[in-house]
């Protein structure tokens, strides 16, 4: 079984689905649950993990409407405003009511240090925590203190680190930031996303200078705590999803048992 751990889904009907961005992106394209279904059956890629994108914000109701036309094939990872009172509440109506099966946070929109610091934050963590739900963080290089103090501070929580954790781009597997990232494999709640390579390349597709960082991350993390994400659709703009998926599976080197988690197992663990 394949899994795509990090798809992201749009309409552009906004008198039905109102855009909310919270990042300063606004689709021109788009990019429907039916285009993704299409993508996923003809790279052969079985399910899937949409990730709330932010030109929608905290409304969660398009992606959810994806996961309810085809529930055996997603599941749904919210975002809800990590300094509202009313998140911790409405997060667990999430979960209870809507099956949300994790929630994200865009740290490197707030390039601050109020992530480990406002109480409201935290109780969105606490409601993770007693959800049992997975954490996924978006963040800059900048702010890997920040996420290993968060490891620290709970331990029951999973959290998936998209992007390699975004290091500088033309970053070595020996660079100082990039261990940093590697460290937070001592933890053993923390996961990598093998996801958006040409965020942190300074080449075109297929992107061989991230080669390495990838294969450093399966190392220090083991394939148990890798999974794979596409990035859906920004990586149409760059690549070919199928591309990316073929070179996952036979350019890195990486061992068919590696590859079974990579590309399914360690998701299906997460968030099935």
């Amino acid at each position: 079984m394949i899994i795509g751990a990090h798809v992201h889904v749009w309409l552009i009907a906004p008198e039905k689905y109102p855009w909310q961005p919270i990042g300063g992106y606004l689709p021109t394209t788009e990019a429907s649950v039916a285009d993704l279904l299409g993508v996923m059956t003809s790279a052969g890629v079985d399910r899937a993990v949409l990730v709330q994108p932010t030109p929608y914000g905290w409304e969660n109701d398009y992606m959810l409407d994806a996961v309810r036309s085809c529930p055996e094939r997603f599941k749904a990872v919210c975002l809800v405003d990590p300094y509202s009172a009313e998140s911790p509440m409405k997060l667990q109506q999430l979960v209870r009511q809507q099956g949300v099966k994790g929630v994200r946070f865009n740290w490197n929109l707030d390039l601050s240090h109020a992530w480990s610091t406002d109480t409201r934050h935290a109780r969105i963590w606490s409601v993770a925590k007693e959800m049992g739900i997975p954490v996924c963080l978006q963040l800059s290089w900048s702010q890997l203190g920040q996420a290993a103090d968060m490891a620290d501070q709970y331990p029951q929580v999973r959290i998936v680190v998209d992007h390699l954790g975004r290091p500088e781009p033309g970053s070595q597997e020996d660079s100082t930031t990039f261990k940093q990232f590697l460290a937070l494999a001592e933890h053993s709640n923390c996961y990598a996303k093998l996801s958006g390579l040409y965020y942190f390349s300074r080449q075109a597709a297929p992107f061989r200078d991230s080669w390495a960082l990838l294969r450093a991350t399966v190392g220090a993390f083991g394939a148990q705590r890798c999974l794979w994400g596409s990035d859906y659709p920004f990586v149409l703009e760059r690549w070919s999803y199928q591309d990316w998926l073929a070179t996952l599976r036979s350019e890195l080197g990486f061992k068919p048992a590696e590859l079974n988690f990579i590309l399914g197992q360690t998701s299906l663990g997460l968030w099935w």
